[in-house]
């Protein structure tokens, strides 16, 4: 994987320019010896290095390269080890930097194995969201956010703000707000220069999104006071993009998990004391947020996003499945200030996860589906308070329905495209034979005359 993303940085078309490979805390020399020989192969452009026992996770790793990174070079790029650059990169993008007051240009995650099974590629329609919608529209106001690959930073931005920070988990996240909080620019581009790895399972997608959450957290504890009225640094459009984007996904995922373990509580009471539902209070704010939720995401979706239908449909369930992640995710944030970085198992070599990564969703899934059927089955007197609360439940049910699907379908034949490209060909196949059936049904054959006169008599 790490000799791809080499290959593919050797056929940059950019004049002057140099490759700092990290290596740390590998010890097995099966996985590195390699790496360092094809460096060498590569030519001088490409410095290899090699520590054990480096601190500060990826943040460390990143600060040892740029000290082993050329004194002149001002233009400081970062790219993952599972990115494939295209060889334009750098021609197209370092050019912005020519206005002084650019800090950092950011292009888009993009991922190469979408095709690989159905549960890839509803991971990656899920990924496309937020770079063709999301930073589309932070863009218009000097608010995107940095993420560890495909970026482009100016060096003296980068040590005008001491460099990537330590204490948090999402060291990239945390550098490019530091950059906008000293008044830099920075420009988001929508094209496509590089394409990763999808997370090899969906508990590798879970561990990853667990990752961001936290250390969306940890930033929001770092820098709340940034966003505070008359403090300066960010503009007023900046503080209300980052203010709203924490709050509504780390809030609006952790609210709904609360909330659904709250009704759960709740049933037995409802059910056997007769105690009804406020239905304007409890139940129909929380239908309508749903509802409102689906449509704007199918509408930014068909405006946006360069998805079919299906992709679309398998986006959602792939959203709505990390719902219990991330609120779990928030929660260790208020506990516990700081946990080891979780590195994203990618590249088809990774140890076998739990035998069932949604054990809990599928738990939560239970109890509110019983707890709907329950409340359905004791509402004698038909109250419709308790019918709509029972809808609520259904409703709530969704995400750990979609985290218990996908869970499900992974190592199966429903998550291969060959299976349902072999179903199509079938349903194809007997598609003439209904056809005729249903002409036949809608215009009988008609009789001989002689036939029809003998019917009629």
């Amino acid at each position: 994987m790490l000799v791809q993303t080499l290959d593919a940085v050797s056929r940059i078309d950019y004049p002057n320019f140099e490759c700092v490979v990290v290596i740390n805390n590998t010890p097995d020399p099966a996985l590195w010896e390699p790496v360092e020989a094809h460096c060498r192969t590569l030519g001088e452009r490409f410095k290899f290095l090699r520590v054990d026992k480096l601190d500060g996770y990826k943040a460390g790793a990143l600060r040892l390269a740029l000290a082993h990174t050329a004194p002149d070079a001002e233009i400081i790029g970062s790219i993952d080890a599972d990115y494939v650059v295209e060889p334009d990169w750098l021609k197209d993008l370092v050019p912005l930097f020519a206005d002084p007051s650019v800090g950092f240009v950011q292009a888009p995650q993009d991922h190469r194995d979408g095709d690989r099974s159905v549960m890839h590629c509803a991971m990656n329609a899920e990924y496309a969201g937020f770079f063709d919608i999301g930073m589309v529209q932070r863009n218009e106001v000097n608010a995107i956010v940095m993420h560890g690959t495909m970026i482009l930073i100016r060096r003296a931005a980068l040590e005008a703000v001491g460099n990537w920070a330590t204490d948090t988990i999402v060291e990239d996240s945390d550098l490019g707000l530091a950059i906008l909080e000293h008044g830099y620019i920075a420009h988001y581009t929508n094209h496509r220069y590089g394409h990763g790895l999808l997370p090899d399972t969906f508990d590798a997608y879970k561990r990853q999104r667990q990752r961001w959450a936290y250390g969306g957290f940890q930033l929001l504890r770092k820098h709340w006071r940034r966003l505070l009225p008359r403090v300066e640094g960010l503009s007023r459009e900046q503080k209300r993009e980052y203010g709203i984007g924490w709050l509504n996904w780390l809030g609006s995922d952790s609210i709904g998990v609360v909330v659904a373990l709250l009704n759960i509580i709740w049933v037995p009471i409802v059910a056997f004391a007769n105690i009804a539902v406020p239905d304007r209070i409890l139940t129909l704010p929380i239908i309508a947020t749903f509802t409102v939720s689906v449509i704007h995401f199918v509408t930014l979706y068909r405006l946006r996003v360069r998805v079919s239908p299906g992709q679309m449909l398998g986006a959602v369930c792939a959203a709505m499945a990390v719902q219990w992640t991330v609120a779990r995710a928030v929660g260790m944030g208020i506990i516990n200030e700081s946990v080891p970085f979780l590195r994203t198992a990618k590249g088809g070599g990774t140890r076998k996860g739990p035998d069932f990564p949604a054990f809990w969703e599928a738990v939560i899934a239970v109890l509110l589906l019983v707890g709907a059927l329950t409340l359905v089955m004791t509402n004698y007197k038909q109250v419709h308070e308790i019918n709509i609360f029972a809808l609520v439940l259904v409703v709530q049910s969704l995400p750990f329905i979609a985290a218990v699907m996908l869970a499900t379908i992974e190592g199966t034949r429903f998550n291969s495209f060959a299976y349902w490209r072999a179903v199509e060909t079938k349903a194809a196949a007997l598609l003439p034979q209904r056809q005729v059936m249903q002409q036949v049904i809608a215009e009988p054959p008609k009789l001989p005359a002689e036939n029809r006169i003998e019917a009629a008599q």
